[in-house]
């Protein structure tokens, strides 16, 4: 090993905890000012010049990279950090750099905006439930609450298997599953990521693609909906427990462009809820919506319990976000069994410099 991969690895050693956050908790990034939040909670700098020092000390190593972070389109005053190849390596246990892939240097990669979301969630709601218990919080105290969730917070796209496996082997949920369906949609999944790794278009073959062909959209997004589809979403399940004797299940679900688009989101709950019927043998869903902050959170709600009436007989029909759930085979019984809250990491003010950024969010 050469000198400077020697001090590489020895700086990656030192602030190991820093990079083991970067990768897990951000998906390779994340924003300095979430990292210094950690920093503080776990007790790895004491005040923000120490932190800065360190940070410093990481990025002339060459092991992380620190730049602008870009919000629509516009600098902010934060900086984002991303892990550079050595750092990657160095979480992957990986011999050298050429056997891990380098982070796109992107504004639009879409991996920062769903880290801010992601650690929003981990930082305010999270650490909380943890210092209630154990003042003394670690990233091991984290990875075991998130597990104890069955959540796949963490998980990126096409990792679905991971939770489904979870759930497979955890005995309490055991009794409420239906195993085969499980299993299979688990050696489906695998199938569908080697099919995609011999070339074919979305993991399909041709045969199968002929099959979907007489089928509705409708019925062939809900038959293939999968973990998969729902972290490809960017919805999450944040928690599986069990509530009077029935699985309770909560998702969330971020809106990490700021869309607004209710009728795709809702959607997305349907798609989710029929998903888990095939998993569960009963349960209830509990989804949280969440904007990026107050305003669009209004706005979500709003657009969400708009009355829809019948263009003939002007007959009210119930509310848009009823009335989208029913189009997608979600009955009124059925609806009942599903919660939905509409609610904000208050992000604009956090991390986008508040009213500056906000007439750009708007628009």
């Amino acid at each position: 090993m050469s000198n400077i991969n020697e001090k590489k690895q020895r700086v990656s050693e030192r602030y190991h905890e820093y990079l083991f956050i970067i990768y897990h908790f951000g998906n390779k990034v994340i924003l300095m000012k979430q990292l210094f939040r950690y920093a503080r909670i776990l007790g790895l700098a004491q005040s923000y010049s120490v932190f800065y020092r360190q940070i410093k000390e990481l990025a002339e190593a060459e092991i992380i990279r620190r730049e602008p972070f870009t919000a629509y389109g516009k600098k902010t005053q934060l900086h984002m950090l991303t892990l550079k190849k050595f750092g990657i390596r160095f979480i992957e246990g990986k011999g050298s750099s050429q056997s891990v892939a380098a982070v796109p240097k992107s504004n639009t990669n879409e991996r920062i905006p769903v880290s801010i979301f992601k650690n929003c969630y981990i930082l305010n709601k999270l650490i909380p439930r943890i210092q209630q218990k154990c003042p003394n919080i670690t990233v091991e105290t984290v990875i075991e609450l998130i597990n104890k969730d069955h959540s796949n917070i963490l998980e990126s796209k096409n990792q679905g298997v991971v939770f489904l496996h979870n759930i497979l082997d955890c005995s309490t949920l055991h009794p409420y599953l239906n195993s085969d369906e499980i299993n299979y949609e688990i050696n489906r999944l695998t199938d569908i990521k080697q099919k995609r790794l011999t070339g074919l278009v979305g993991g399909a073959s041709p045969s199968e693609c002929k099959d979907q062909i007489s089928m509705s959209p409708k019925l062939t997004k809900q038959d293939s909906y999968s973990i998969d589809s729902l972290i490809n979403a960017h919805v999450y399940i944040a928690q599986v427990k069990i509530v009077q004797n029935k699985p309770l299940i909560t998702l969330l679900l971020f809106d990490v462009y700021n869309k607004q688009a209710i009728y795709r989101m809702t959607t997305q709950i349907a798609c989710a809820f029929h998903m888990f019927g095939r998993y569960f043998n009963d349960f209830s869903l509990r989804v949280g919506i969440v904007g990026i902050d107050e305003v669009a959170c209004r706005i979500l709600e709003s657009k969400a319990e708009t009355v829809v009436s019948d263009f003939f007989t002007k007959e009210i029909r119930g509310s848009r976000l009823s009335r989208i759930l029913a189009d997608w085979r979600v009955s009124s019984i059925e609806q009942e069994l599903i919660q939905i809250r509409f609610t904000h990491y208050d992000i604009t003010n956090q991390y986008l410099e508040g009213t500056k950024h906000s007439n750009l969010i708007r628009k």
